[in-house]
């Protein structure tokens, strides 16, 4: 396994013809996609993003501001331009995304191809609902329980969520206190996935992603919850490997 600071490749594959960039959920780091890694075709080479706080990367300090991280993502950014490449969010990691992919469209350097939003309102809505970060402990874990993103044998171990609880409020923090600016649309394909039975995420802040990309390639509902794609990887993964068949170099080029 070889990465940087932040992007983790967990198989480097040379003859690539294009990245898939995961960026985790609230509390997530990269074993919620390293599953896939088997699933994708060879010419995708899967990168995820490990943000501080967790991981080998637990010591440091877990950020509450976006843009700062996004300053942080895009220098290490940089690195990962010279083939094409595409980005997949849920929930926070949409968002988070979706200003790093803002800023490569400022300093007007490559696009994702294909951009991923899973699970997620759109960024430039105002957030419903009163913030979670700020609920006591006890509170803040049953609204966690009721996302059902983290199993009831972690909530449960006092030891575990003493450690999980700092990092899941720095990561609500960083969503809640953030309203994305629509600028101009993203050129990238976009592709919406939710669940059907998602209660965190109204459907039509789910669909408003469209309003802020030319083109929207498929909208897909999944059977579910917020954490539908624990229980749809292989789908989920067949689609990515079916919108990265074509020849990305070719597109970019043209």
């Amino acid at each position: 396994m070889s990465g940087g600071s932040l992007f983790v490749t967990p198989q480097v594959r040379p003859a690539a013809s294009t990245r898939l960039i995961c960026f985790p959920f609230a509390g997530g780091d990269i074993n919620a996609y390293l599953p896939w890694l088997k699933l994708l075709e060879p010419h995708i080479e899967l990168v995820i993003v490990q943000l501080p706080g967790r991981g080998k990367r637990a010591k440091e300090r877990a950020f509450t501001r976006m843009d700062l991280l996004v300053d942080e993502l895009f220098g290490n950014m940089l690195t990962k331009l010279d083939k094409p490449f595409a980005f997949f969010g849920h929930s926070m990691g949409g968002k988070i995304a979706y200003e790093l992919a803002q800023r490569l469209q400022r300093e007007k350097l490559p696009l994702p191809e294909l951009f991923v939003a899973s699970g997620g309102g759109s960024p430039c809505l105002p957030r419903r609902g009163a913030p979670l970060h700020r609920l006591v402990d006890a509170r803040f874990k049953e609204k966690i329980r009721e996302l059902s993103g983290v199993p009831r044998q972690v909530l449960e171990n006092e030891e575990l969520m003493a450690f999980i609880l700092p990092i899941l409020k720095a990561d609500f923090k960083l969503v809640e206190t953030y309203v994305g600016k629509y600028e101009s649309p993203l050129p990238s394909r976009l592709v919406i996935l939710g669940g059907e039975e998602d209660t965190f995420v109204a459907r039509d802040d789910l669909l408003a992603w469209r309003d802020l990309f030319v083109e929207t390639e498929l909208v897909r509902l999944y059977e579910g919850g917020h954490f539908f794609i624990n229980h749809h990887s292989h789908d989920i993964v067949g689609t990515l490997n079916a919108s990265l068949k074509g020849d990305l170099l070719l597109n970019r080029a043209s």
